[in-house]
C-alpha cells in the first residue's frame, strides 16, 4: 500500500499527465515521418505494408487509430517519388526521433538525473532507438513468416502460427522487448536488466488493458466522429497516444522507485 502511495506522489509531483500530453504531441508529429521511412524500408523487404498491417492489427487496438495510419500510408505511397519526398526520407529520422527524445527526457526526470550526453548525441541516440524499435517490429513479423514457411515445408498445419493466442503472445513479447530497450538505455545512467524488467512488464500489461478498454469504449459508448466530425479519428489517435505515453512514463517511475529501494 505504501508503494502505491509513493507511486501516486511521484505521478503527481512529476506531472505525468502533462508529460504524457507532451509525448503524445511529439508522437503525432512523428507519425508521418515514420511512415515515410517505413515506405522506403519496406521497398527492400520481401513483404508489403498490408501484410505487416494485418500482422500488427489486433482486436484491442482502436479501429480509428488503425484507420489514420492506413489513410496516411495510402497517401504517402501514391505520391510521386519527387526530390522533396527523397529529401523527406533523409530528414525523416531526425523528425521521427522527436517523440523518443521527449520520452528520454521524461525518464531522466523519473531517476532525478540530468541529460549530460549533449544535444547532438542525445538526438542521435533517439534516432538509433527509433531504428532499433522498427527493426524489432520487422523481426517479429519475419519470425511469423519463417514459421509459416516452415509449417508449409513440413506439411504441418500452421494453426499455431495463425492462431489468436500465438499472435497475442508474439505481440506481448514484442511490446515487452520495446519497453525493455527504452527503459534500459533511455535514462542517462547505467542500468541492468534486473532493474528495468518490472516496469517493462507493467507497461506491457497496462498498455494492452488500456488500449482494449479504450477500443471497447469507442465501439460501444462513444463516437468521436459524431462529436468531432472528420477530426474524430485524429482525436482518438491523440488520446490513445496520451494513454500510451502516461503508461510508458509510469513504468519508468516504477523502475526508478525500485532502484531507489535497492540502493
Amino acid at each position: 500500500m505504501k508503494f502505491l502511495q509513493f507511486l501516486y506522489r511521484r505521478f503527481r509531483d512529476h506531472r505525468l499527465i502533462d508529460l504524457g500530453a507532451q509525448c503524445a504531441y511529439y508522437l503525432l508529429l512523428s507519425l508521418f515521418p515514420l511512415l515515410i521511412f517505413a515506405v522506403t524500408l519496406l521497398s527492400y523487404l520481401p513483404f508489403t505494408f498490408m501484410e505487416l498491417y494485418t500482422f500488427l492489427k489486433t482486436d484491442y487496438i482502436p479501429s480509428e487509430v488503425l484507420q489514420v495510419v492506413e489513410d496516411q500510408w495510402t497517401f504517402i505511397t501514391h505520391q510521386e517519388r519527387t526530390g522533396a519526398l527523397s529529401f523527406g526520407v533523409i530528414f525523416t529520422l531526425w523528425t521521427a526521433s522527436l517523440a523518443l527524445n521527449a520520452i528520454l527526457r521524461s525518464l531522466n526526470l523519473a531517476y532525478h538525473v540530468t541529460e549530460e550526453r549533449g544535444v547532438i548525441l542525445s538526438r542521435f541516440m533517439s534516432i538509433g532507438l527509433t531504428i532499433v524499435l522498427l527493426l524489432v517490429v520487422l523481426a517479429a513479423f519475419l519470425f511469423q513468416i519463417i514459421g509459416d514457411q516452415w509449417s508449409k515445408y513440413f506439411a504441418v498445419e500452421s494453426i499455431f502460427y495463425n492462431s489468436y493466442i500465438f499472435r497475442w503472445l508474439l505481440t506481448s513479447l514484442l511490446l515487452f522487448a520495446v519497453f525493455l530497450i527504452l527503459y534500459l538505455v533511455g535514462p542517462n545512467l547505467k542500468l541492468r536488466l534486473g532493474e528495468v524488467y518490472i516496469g517493462a512488464l507493467f507497461t506491457t500489461i497496462g498498455w494492452q488493458i488500456a488500449t482494449f478498454g479504450f477500443s471497447v469504449y469507442l465501439d460501444h459508448f462513444n463516437n468521436f466522429t459524431a462529436t468531432y466530425g472528420t477530426l474524430g479519428a485524429i482525436i482518438a489517435l491523440i488520446i490513445w497516444f496520451h494513454l500510451t505515453s502516461v503508461l510508458l512514463l509510469l513504468g519508468g517511475e516504477i523502475n526508478a522507485m525500485l532502484k531507489e529501494d535497492i540502493d
